[in-house]
């Protein structure tokens, strides 16, 4: 079986970010998983904390629909992540009913709303629900990657209230079972979700993008300005960071380099994978939007002798996609392939695209 994997088309951004909302690059991606038998969107397929459910249902249909008929009569595998996790909802309601325990894989039919509509919209195409993650093969899981937040070193936003969580319903166990992370991150998801509803969407960019822009001085023409931004973070950047550790007793780090971003991810993923006990040659996440392993690379070898990989995103955002950069790992639009035995391929199918190109498709669907 030929298993074609995608992660992190956050369909719905309020500021356009969405790539596959594009006919074009649309067209791009349905033509490569043409060939599939089974399609796992793992994680992050909807954007539901930045606009209200019906604005988000409505610019995420055409997508499902045009996926319905490049995969009609074939399987698409829905895995939830962070960003989407409305979607397990049903099936961990049906659990708990159950009087069941969540593993690292439990299937079911698409139920409730919005999983009902892009079911719908699928037309012939078999929809089913997987949470928290799928085994591809026997010797290939899946997750989206987001109980990571509780151990990533990197002070975002959800790392950060994944640490005030932890600080008074206690950290994972060591070993970990799905449960341990759902009660720390389950009613942060709730809150974002209900936010949005209530149409108490964030700005034009994310907190993590403002940062980012912030620190790396990207859309200030000004050398002063950039130097006076830097050594402002500089100073203010390790004290606050003191205090989060102190406040939450958590271990973030200071350094907001590239590469220390990087690493605190791929470390995170490991850990994650420690913890679950996740016995696979080959681990698959999404959630940091950072494709690798890159060629050479050994930070992605896990302890156990597996081997993790990452599929990237289908977003586009000025904050790590700079003027004059060439394609890094943060560059959307990779497919993960998995085939009946070999390890994972990535193919990158925008990376010739030029980057004035994805922006002006993100201004298009901004405007709109």
């Amino acid at each position: 079986m030929r298993t074609a994997i995608v992660s992190d088309l956050h369909l719905g951004s309020a500021g356009g970010e969405d790539l596959l909302r594009d006919l074009a690059i649309r067209k791009t991606l349905l033509e490569e998983i043409g060939g599939a038998d089974r399609l796992v969107l793992l994680g992050d397929a909807l954007e539901l904390r930045e606009l209200q459910l019906p604005r988000v249902l409505e610019i995420a249909q055409p997508f499902f629909e045009d996926l319905g008929r490049a995969m009609a009569g074939r399987r698409v595998v829905l895995v939830p992540g962070n960003h989407d996790h409305r979607l397990a909802e049903p099936l961990l309601e049906e659990l708990a009913l159950a009087s069941g325990t969540l593993g690292l894989e439990h299937r079911s039919l698409a139920a409730g709303e919005p999983a009902s509509r892009i079911a719908a919209w699928l037309g012939e195409t078999e929809l089913s629900i997987a949470y928290p993650g799928i085994w591809i093969r026997d010797d290939v899981y899946a997750t989206h990657g987001h109980y990571m937040d509780c151990h990533m070193s990197l002070p975002r936003l959800e790392c950060v209230a994944a640490a005030a969580m932890m600080r008074t319903a206690g950290h994972p166990p060591d070993p970990a079972a799905p449960p341990d992370y759902e009660r720390i991150l389950r009613p942060l998801y709730g809150f974002s979700f209900g936010l949005a509803a209530a149409g108490m969407r964030p700005g034009a960019s994310r907190p993590s993008e403002r940062a980012w822009n912030a620190f790396s001085g990207r859309r200030d023409g000004g050398r002063v300005r950039r130097a006076t931004v830097k050594a402002a973070f500089g100073a203010g950047v390790p004290a606050s960071v003191w205090l989060l550790n102190r406040l939450f007793r958590a271990e973030f780090d200071a350094d907001l380099s590239p590469a220390s971003i990087a690493r605190s991810g791929i470390d995170a993923a490991t850990e994650l994978a420690r913890r679950l006990r996740v016995e696979a040659a080959h681990t698959i996440t999404g959630h940091t939007h950072h494709a690798g392993p890159e060629e050479g690379s050994t930070h992605w070898q896990l302890p156990g002798g597996g081997q993790l990989h990452n599929t990237g995103s289908w977003v586009f955002a000025d904050a790590f996609h700079h003027p004059g950069a060439p394609p890094g790992p943060y560059w959307p639009g990779t497919v993960t392939w998995v085939g009946d035995e070999g390890p994972p391929r990535r193919v990158r199918l925008l990376v010739n695209r030029p980057r004035e190109e994805l922006r002006e498709a993100v201004s298009r669907a901004s405007r709109r």
